[in-house]
């Protein structure tokens, strides 16, 4: 076996993989913490835990750096680690080792607390190591062309409600519709009907828009939600037949 299968079996296995999730979670719940000014005494000690968790993800970094021609066996080494580099995944933990690397750096300045800004992106290592998360990302995979079709119909109503209720409000409430980007928040918050108040129609011909929108709207949103929801359903039975 070679070191790079070697090192790819123990990335693989279930210590590692409860190790690292661990550190995650706690990393996650450092962060989250370190928000609330009652934890203000302990910003260090929550600090502490961040750049703890990042020289973890620091050494998984390099190890999955090392092993990533096990995980691309059809390329070259120098080739499969580019790609590891420029992967999804490769992105999300590099993101994740940049308090350990920066802190150096940044630690008596201003800049420290922005650091830890990037760090949000670690919720989605989780993605790795969640078999629930796994298993979502695959539903979406399995209805990508269906999704792109839905979201894309969705995208040119809410253009053309939003270009045409500028046009019918920006003499009435010119404060409100003062351009066609307010008339797209308009259109989308009518759209998904969450409805805010701060900007609404009031001439007769922008209801009649308005109300159009949102009933066209709660159909179109039920499309995307039925198109993952079927998808989920067959997984769901093709995982219990295996």
């Amino acid at each position: 076996m070679s070191l790079y299968n070697f090192i790819q079996r123990q990335l693989m296995g279930n210590f590692v993989h409860y190790f690292v999730l661990c550190f995650i979670v706690i990393s996650i719940i450092a962060i989250i913490c370190s928000s609330f000014e009652a934890m203000a005494s302990y910003k260090y000690i929550l600090f502490g835990i961040t750049y703890l968790s990042s020289f973890i993800f620091l050494i998984e970094y390099i190890l999955r750096l090392i092993a990533a021609p096990a995980e691309y066996p059809n390329k070259s080494a120098n080739r499969a680690r580019w790609k590891y580099l420029f992967s999804f995944y490769g992105f999300v933990d590099f993101v994740a080792i940049l308090p350990f690397i920066l802190i150096y750096l940044y630690w008596d300045t201003n800049v420290a607390h922005i650091i830890i800004l990037p760090y949000i992106f670690i919720i989605f290592k989780l993605i790795r190591y969640s078999r629930s998360f796994r298993f979502i990302g695959q539903v979406l995979k399995a209805v990508k062309d269906e999704l792109v079709t839905a979201y894309t119909a969705c995208g040119i109503m809410v253009c053309f409600s939003a270009i045409l209720m500028y046009y019918i409000e920006r003499n009435a409430q010119p404060e409100a519709f003062g351009n066609i980007g307010d008339g797209l928040w308009w259109a989308i918050v009518a759209f998904t009907t969450v409805g805010y108040g701060d900007i609404y129609p009031i001439t007769p011909l922008g209801k009649i828009l308005s109300s159009a929108i949102s009933m066209v709207g709660i159909a179109m949103i039920a499309i995307p939600t039925g198109i993952i929801s079927s998808s989920f359903i067959n997984l769901m039975q093709k995982k219990e037949k295996k």
